[in-house]
C-alpha cells in the first residue's frame, strides 16, 4: 500500500468512508435481489406486489428472475411451470416486509453514498485551487484523473464566476 501524504489524508479518509458506502450498498442489492429471486421462486408474491415493496418496477423484477441461476420460471406464457399459484396472505405479507426491509437497507446505504460523495468533491477542488493536479489527486480519490478534473474545473469556475458578479448588481 502506498502512503498517503499528509495533505491528502482528509481525502483518503472520505474516499475510504465512500468506498465502505459503496461497498454496503453492493452488498445491500445483492441481499434485496436475493430476496427477490427467493420469493419469485417460491412464489411468495405477484412480481408487481414484490415491485410496489422495491426499488424496481414490474419489468425489472422480471429481468432479476430471468437472470437468476437457474431462471425463475414465468407465471405465464408457454413456458409457465405448473398451475397458477396461489398466495397465502400471511406469507406475502411476511416476504413484503423483509423485502421493504431489505430496500431501507439499500436506499440507506445509497444515501450514505450521496452525503459522502459532495464532501471528495469539496476536498477535490480545495486541492485543485491549492495548485495540486488531478494526477497527484487520483490514487487517493474513487475518481480516476479526468473525472477529478471535471469535477475541480467546474466548481473552481463556478466559484469564479461568483467571485466576479457583484454584489450591487442585485
Amino acid at each position: 500500500m502506498t502512503s498517503t501524504p499528509r495533505h491528502f489524508a482528509r481525502l483518503a479518509k472520505l474516499s475510504a468512508d465512500y468506498k465502505a458506502a459503496e461497498d454496503a450498498r453492493e452488498a445491500a442489492r445483492l441481499a434485496l435481489h436475493e430476496a427477490i429471486v427467493r420469493h419469485l421462486r417460491e412464489r411468495n408474491a405477484r412480481p408487481g406486489k414484490i415491485a410496489e415493496h422495491t426499488p424496481y418496477d414490474r419489468n425489472w423484477i422480471g429481468d432479476i428472475g430471468r437472470n437468476a441461476t437457474p431462471p425463475v420460471p414465468p407465471l405465464k406464457g408457454p413456458n409457465a411451470v405448473g398451475p397458477a399459484p396461489k398466495y397465502d396472505p400471511a406469507v406475502q405479507a411476511a416476504a413484503l416486509e423483509e423485502l421493504d426491509r431489505l430496500t431501507a437497507d439499500y436506499r440507506r446505504a445509497g444515501a450514505a453514498m450521496d452525503k459522502a460523495r459532495p464532501l471528495i468533491h469539496a476536498e477535490i477542488v480545495k486541492h485543485y485551487e491549492a495548485g495540486r493536479g488531478p494526477e497527484e489527486m487520483a490514487p487517493h480519490t474513487p475518481y480516476d484523473r479526468n473525472w477529478i478534473g471535471e469535477i475541480a474545473r467546474s466548481s473552481s469556475t463556478a466559484r469564479q464566476r461568483a467571485k466576479r458578479t457583484p454584489a450591487a448588481a442585485e
